[in-house]
């Protein structure tokens, strides 16, 4: 009998990609939160989420691709 590691790596992998993205939402909400609430600029703090999100938005959709998720 032969053990193939392969799908077991692919799973373990798909695994990671969906605790990062829960913990990357989790980040966002609370980031969002502290820059709406103790920030000086409503429209700063806006842009900041915007880019925020932009970028992470980036890195999610290249892992996924990786991953051939979507």
């Amino acid at each position: 009998m032969e053990f193939n590691a392969s799908p077991l790596i692919y799973t373990g992998l798909q695994g990671l990609f969906y605790v990062l993205l829960f913990v990357f939402v989790l980040h966002t909400l609370f980031l969002a939160y502290h820059w709406f609430t103790y920030g000086t600029s409503k429209h700063m703090s806006l842009l900041a989420l915007a880019l925020y999100l932009v970028g992470g938005a980036v890195l999610f959709l290249t892992f996924s691709v990786a991953l051939q998720i979507i």
